[in-house]
């Protein structure tokens, strides 16, 4: 039985669960929905409006987060949250933190001013907020997301919803013209781990064939505080 997910892969939270489908090789087939262009289609399948959700048979699943343990549940190998429990809440905590303050910051400031606004309905972009982001918000995320990070695999002992969390929203950050490199080198090279597993690798050849008009120039971080 195919799976249907509904959404658009430029949603990190939708990207997620495609790559953890994809992860498992679980065969689904994704049905375009955008929730703020398909408002009331997307109130149907979702009572807040959003994105993603996955059907499954008779049965509707919603919230990223409810349908990575799902799929955990119905395929559990490989796992989503691999490893003791320790390395387990380790994982969780990331995957939340990464759909809360890293996604508030880098979907809701940078993607959404320069690439939803700018780049997509030719608006204007709110400077102000994209400096004050990257200036007094964002610095002490990378800050703490490069200090929990291994120097050298992953999370846990494998690869994990963890992975697949963090880099969903940095891929839009990478879309907005984020850029870490020496900045947060720790943090900038279990990303670029991230990239070079295959599934993750054919998603990035897609969406920069499909969206590579929408992307935007480098921007330049500030260097983070030593204090």
């Amino acid at each position: 039985m195919t799976m249907i997910l509904h959404g658009t892969s430029i949603s990190p939270f939708v990207r997620k669960i495609m790559l953890a489908l994809n992860y498992k090789g679980i065969r689904y087939e994704l049905q375009p929905l955008n929730p703020y262009l398909e408002k009331e289609l997307a109130h149907k399948r979702h009572p807040m409006g959003k994105v993603p959700v996955l059907e499954h048979g008779k049965l509707t699943i919603i919230d990223s987060t409810v349908i990575a343990h799902y799929l955990d549940d119905i395929y559990p190998i490989p796992p989503l949250y691999p490893g003791n429990a320790q390395q387990r809440a380790q994982i969780r905590w990331l995957e939340s933190y990464a759909a809360t303050r890293v996604t508030s910051l880098i979907g809701g400031v940078l993607f959404y001013q320069k690439v939803l606004r700018q780049k997509m309905q030719g608006k204007s972009c709110d400077h102000d907020a994209v400096n004050q982001c990257l200036t007094h918000h964002l610095p002490d995320v990378l800050q703490y997301l490069n200090q929990q990070i291994p120097s050298q695999g992953y999370i846990s002992d494998h690869f994990s919803i963890a992975e697949i969390s963090l880099w969903s929203v940095f891929r839009n950050g990478w879309m907005s013209g984020l850029r870490l490199q020496s900045h947060y080198p720790q943090l900038h090279a279990y990303l670029q781990r991230i990239e070079l597993e295959p599934w993750i690798a054919n998603l990035i050849a897609e969406e920069d064939h499909q969206l590579q008009d929408f992307y935007c120039e480098p921007m330049i971080l500030p260097q983070p505080s030593t204090s």
